[in-house]
């Protein structure tokens, strides 16, 4: 089953008298773009984090937020006062010098770094560790049934439009031979406008048609499309975690014979067939854009 990369979970865990909780969005994106959000306390596994919930999620632009809830605090977190008067008076002294006035000093000197100190950032032992694990992976849990529910109806329309444009595709044989005559009929009509029906070789002319038709014939361009429509059916009810990628090359590669089907076709019916299948196609490029 598809999975769509809009999607959302929560998740929670005990440990000790608090809460760790886990927060997970994920939206549209054509690269995999992740950004945790956490105390500072857990900057060490940050990148064991990260490359976890990577693995889980797989593509789309992701936001995980972690925090703890309860009556104990993660991180102490406090100023270094002798550090931020330092600054203060040091940028007082400049803007004094400069003529400037000193309103907004102390609001940019708490942006600088290090004028926050964590007092109790100690190494995560093995039971809080697994706390955030279970908190995250309840919330990636969440997440993926969220997207697979989203996945159900981007799979109905992605086969609709498959299936709309092989039906098309076999629709094709049925205006061929019409095509065929018509194209014959307006070359000799061209032919005789021109030089006049009695300067007109017969054989050089049917040589002529035949050889122009085999240049015009679609059958190559119907069967490969054809088989790349049932190629991406295929594809779609496989087992792959990650089927955008191939979906895209199919529907590359569908595009080229529709294509060429409307250049060659030159008969109204077959340009309106063209025109339905083009139709189709953008349908699954749109869709396919939303799945992981």
């Amino acid at each position: 089953m598809i999975q769509s990369m809009t999607g959302y979970g929560r998740g929670s865990a005990p440990y000790n008298d608090m809460s760790v909780l886990s927060e997970i969005r994920s939206l549209n994106s054509k690269i995999t773009d992740l950004r945790i959000k956490l105390p500072v306390s857990l900057g060490e596994r940050e990148i064991e984090l990260r490359n976890h919930v990577l693995q889980r999620t797989q593509r789309g632009k992701i936001e995980m937020t972690i925090s703890f809830e309860g009556d104990l605090a993660m991180d102490d977190i406090d100023y270094d006062k002798a550090l931020i008067k330092k600054h203060f008076l040091q940028l007082s002294a400049i803007a004094k010098e400069l003529g400037v006035g000193a309103d907004q000093i102390l609001h940019e000197v708490l942006k600088l770094p290090n004028v926050l100190k964590t007092e109790s950032a100690t190494s995560i032992d093995s039971t809080l560790w697994e706390a955030i694990l279970s908190a995250v992976n309840q919330s990636i849990d969440q997440l993926i049934l969220f997207r697979e529910h989203e996945g159900r109806s981007l799979y109905n329309d992605l086969e609709q439009s498959a299936t709309a444009i092989h039906d098309m595709c076999n629709q094709i044989e049925a205006h061929d031979q019409e095509r065929f005559a018509y194209v014959r009929n307006r070359m000799k009509q061209k032919l005789e406008e021109f030089m006049g029906a009695d300067q007109v070789d017969a054989n050089r002319f049917e040589q002529e048609v035949i050889f122009y038709l085999d240049r015009l014939d679609i059958n190559e361009e119907k069967v490969r499309l054809q088989q790349h429509c049932n190629f991406f059916m295929e594809t779609l009810k496989g087992d792959l975690d990650m089927k955008s990628k191939q979906l895209n090359f199919i529907c590359q590669e569908l595009g080229r014979e529709i294509n060429t089907l409307g250049a060659k076709a030159q008969w109204s019916p077959l340009q309106h067939l063209v025109v339905g299948m083009k139709n189709e196609l953008e349908k699954i490029k749109e869709q396919l854009a939303n799945i992981v």
